[in-house]
């Protein structure tokens, strides 16, 4: 029973000093400098959520870029007067087939599923920051942490929201 006990101990430490070793810092995202991307412009402006870009953000696992045909299919159309939309179109036709980079921050043995954090009711801004922080390219807007997730899922952070508590055992995220 003592060695059972010790290697249930040994593996808790485990898990905590791996989050402390491989502990994501403020990442970006890349995007090349000859095709601007303004998120505020697109969501605030003219009211198009997450999803309209990123599909797979309600429902699947991944939340994925978008090609560049998803923004010639918004981006064929009179949309505005403004002479930088002629160039933007110019731009995207002769870009590669997915002009933007998405650098992944989570380590390969962390699980998140967006659908199902979609589904609890969870918004985008809460874990990837306001429009104004994504234009900076801060993905996240902060660092993502172990703790932060505990936090939410515990029901420290986000109180006002009402969300129900969610798994915190260490299966539920880490394979």
């Amino acid at each position: 029973m003592k060695y059972f006990m010790a290697g249930i101990l040994a593996l808790l430490c485990g898990f905590f000093l791996a989050d402390f070793l491989f502990r994501q810092h403020e990442s970006e995202i890349k995007t090349p400098g000859i095709i601007p991307f303004d998120h505020s412009l697109h969501g605030d402006s003219i009211g198009l959520d997450c999803s309209h870009c990123h599909t797979g953000s309600m429902d699947q696992a991944h939340a994925y870029m978008p090609s560049r045909v998803d923004c010639m299919d918004c981006h064929r159309l009179p949309l505005t007067e403004n002479p930088g939309i002629e160039r933007l179109d110019s731009l995207l036709a002769g870009a590669e087939e997915f002009p933007w980079v998405h650098k992944k921050v989570l380590p390969e043995h962390v699980v998140f599923h967006h659908g199902l954090h979609f589904a609890a009711k969870v918004l985008c801004t809460d874990c990837h920051g306001s429009t104004e922080k994504i234009r900076k390219n801060i993905y996240g807007g902060e660092r993502w942490t172990m703790q932060m997730c505990m936090d939410c899922h515990s029901g420290k952070s986000f109180k006002d929201r009402d969300f129900k508590r969610a798994a915190i055992h260490c299966g539920a995220c880490h394979r």
